[in-house]
């Protein structure tokens, strides 16, 4: 094994270990967040925000996107997160049309959110929305 992988395989012993021992990911966002004034076509919808605390892998936040589409809402999928503290953190999807990166942070009883588009087609200007979400 080289130098690199031993390293690596040495972290992903001691994480496991924590997720064993009960040290898992502690974050005010977990829960389910929800849109109630959505309602155009990719207006963010909904964020299921859950923390993975196993024996089988390191633990993390994973979040699922949703989107207004019709007739139910669309998902980006699930992703994993980059938690800045306690009361936000970010997480990115690759999506058919753009990378769209997801930010939220916790204000008082509200999320807010922001999504950045980062299209592929360099013809198409990036966005920048701003969604609040509140806790189901």
């Amino acid at each position: 094994m080289t130098y690199r992988a031993v390293i690596l395989f040495a972290s992903f012993i001691s994480m496991s270990a924590l997720a064993q021992a009960g040290e898992c990911v502690t974050s005010q966002t977990l829960g389910v967040w929800e849109n109630p004034f959505a309602g155009h076509r990719e207006d963010l919808t909904k964020l299921e925000i859950k923390e993975i605390c196993n024996a089988h892998t390191v633990p993390h936040i994973q979040v699922k996107a949703y989107t207004a589409c019709a007739p139910r809402d669309c998902t980006w999928g699930r992703s994993i997160a980059h938690q800045s503290n306690d009361t936000s953190l970010e997480v990115g999807y690759n999506t058919f049309f753009a990378r769209r990166t997801v930010t939220v942070s916790i204000n008082g009883k509200r999320m807010d959110a922001t999504v950045y588009d980062d299209f592929h087609d360099p013809r198409k200007a990036n966005t920048k929305r701003s969604f609040v979400l509140w806790r189901k």
